[in-house]
């Protein structure tokens, strides 16, 4: 598998173009259904590979890798096998707390593992938590991200192929450009 990712998302249809309403309020020109990745385990295995690469070269002291259920867990296990390190999972929501599979000693040094981020709010609250357990939390490691996520280190596969607005600013809004997607959750 290349790091070609906006090709790979394209062929297995995980492009989705056109007026968006994210469940979280804000609007864009497209958005990308994941499940065209994650279903198929070999594909998933082949960008994980890919992660992997990526997360080692910029967080080569990382000693644990965490992902929140489901997609991130999931994602994280995968990448976590070509690094030959263990994973721990974050529940996140209202009290973020960790999964009972994995509740690691304070101390790791580790990289929050996600596919896409949109606003950022549940990497930051997993990052927060992360520190409040006694843990170095180095960054985060994602295929793509829709926000900058400031003052975090934050590496990704590629660059994000919609453009996001808040729904009050959304240009497509004000052509009178119809929803085609509606409560989408990347």
């Amino acid at each position: 598998m290349t790091a070609d990712l906006p090709r790979l998302l394209g062929e297995r249809g995980a492009l989705r173009p056109g007026h968006t309403a994210f469940r979280n309020g804000l609007h864009a020109d497209g958005w990308i259904e994941k499940g065209e990745i994650v279903r198929d385990p070999a594909t998933l295995d082949g960008v994980a590979a890919v992660q992997a690469a990526s997360l080692r070269a910029a967080f080569p002291e990382a000693t644990l890798l965490v992902g929140a259920p489901a997609c991130g867990a999931v994602l994280a296990s995968f990448v976590a096998r070509h690094l030959g390190l263990p994973v721990a999972y974050v529940l996140t929501g209202e009290r973020p707390g960790w999964h009972r599979m994995h509740v690691p000693t304070p101390g790791e040094r580790l990289v929050y593992v996600d596919d896409l981020i949109c606003t950022g709010t549940d990497a930051r609250a997993v990052l927060t938590f992360l520190r409040g357990e006694g843990h170095t939390a180095l960054g985060v490691s994602a295929w793509l991200s829709r926000t900058g996520l400031e003052g975090e280190r934050l590496v990704t596969l590629t660059g994000a192929p919609f453009q996001t607005f808040p729904a009050a600013e959304c240009p497509l809004c004000a052509a009178g450009e119809g929803l085609i997607w509606r409560d989408v959750r990347e």
